[in-house]
This record gives C-alpha cells, sequence and structure tokens, in this order.
C-alpha cells in the first residue's frame, strides 16, 4: 500500500523547494534592471506571495486531512482491536457484532478511499497551478531577457550618438577656426 503522508510530504518538500530556488535566482536576475523594472518585479512579488500564500493554505488544509485520517484510522484500528478481543471471548455469540463492525470498516475504508481521492484530485490541481505558475515565470523571465537585449541596444545606440557628437564638435572646431 503507498504511504500517502510520505508522498505527500515529499511532494510539498519538492514543490516548495521549487519554488524557493526559482524565487531566489529570478531575484538575482532582475535585481540589476533599471527602475522601469520595478513595476514588473513587484507585479510578479505578488503573484508569488499569492501563489506561496495558496500553497500554505493547501498544505495547512492537506496537513488537517491527513490529522483527521490518522486520528480515524487511529480509532477504527482502536475499535477493532476492542471488538477482536470481544470476539475471542465470545466467540459463538458475537458474529452479528462482527457483521456490524466489518460494515463499519468497509465505510471507514469508503471514506479513507473517497479522501483520498479527493487528495490526489488536489494534489493535481496543485501540480496544474504549479506548471501555469512555472509558465507564467518562463514568460516573465524570457520578456525579461529580451527587454535587456533591448537595453544593451539601446546604450549602444547611445555611445554611437556620443560618438558622432565628439566628432561633430571637433568638426565645428576646425570649421570655425
Amino acid at each position: 500500500m503507498v504511504d500517502y503522508d510520505k508522498l505527500v510530504d515529499k511532494l510539498k518538500e519538492a514543490l516548495l523547494g521549487d519554488l524557493r530556488k526559482e524565487l531566489r535566482e529570478f531575484k538575482k536576475e532582475v535585481s540589476g534592471l533599471l527602475e522601469g523594472f520595478r513595476i514588473a518585479i513587484e507585479t510578479m512579488n505578488k503573484r508569488m506571495d499569492s501563489l506561496e500564500k495558496d500553497l500554505r493554505e493547501l498544505r495547512d488544509r492537506i496537513d488537517k486531512v491527513r490529522e483527521e485520517l490518522t486520528k480515524r484510522i487511529d480509532e477504527t484500528n482502536k475499535r477493532i482491536d476492542e471488538t477482536n478481543k470481544r470476539i475471542d471471548e465470545l466467540s459463538g455469540s458475537l458474529n452479528a457484532r462482527i457483521d456490524e463492525t466489518n460494515k463499519r470498516i468497509d465505510e471507514t475504508n469508503a471514506r479513507i478511499d473517497k479522501v483520498r481521492e479527493e487528495l490526489a484530485a488536489m494534489i493535481m490541481e496543485t501540480n496544474t497551478r504549479i506548471n501555469e505558475t512555472n509558465k507564467r515565470i518562463d514568460d516573465l523571465t524570457m520578456e525579461i531577457s529580451n527587454l535587456k537585449a533591448e537595453f544593451e541596444r539601446f546604450r549602444k545606440d547611445q555611445e554611437v550618438i556620443k560618438d558622432i557628437l565628439v566628432r561633430l564638435r571637433k568638426l565645428e572646431e576646425k570649421v570655425f577656426t
């Protein structure tokens, strides 16, 4: 049987680790840009804060569900142990109670399966949202790279213009002297 707690923990670690790593790299890359990029960065930081908030909320919900499931499983296991003890003591007269306990176990298993399905759906939804966020980050990174290249071209054009102006001044000085 798959250990969903470990799977959820690994998924959380991987998601949070990747997101934090991407945030650090993104902040390093953007830090040297002009003031005009500040607005774009602030907008993206707000988006990332919102995503982190959503992830924290999702993690809290997953933790609550896991805690509730663990509690229910522990309670069910306790009831099963008590029932088995009574069955050993009164095996002949407790067939009806065994059937009732099995019914409760089936109901509990059905609830566990339902919660498992809900968790799987939540994980899929989270993966989709993360993929969408990664695409937006990639798009913004590409846009910033394009803006950097354009800025570099403007800077080179400015150097050429400065050089032309210096040459014009020299020509003017030669013409007027």
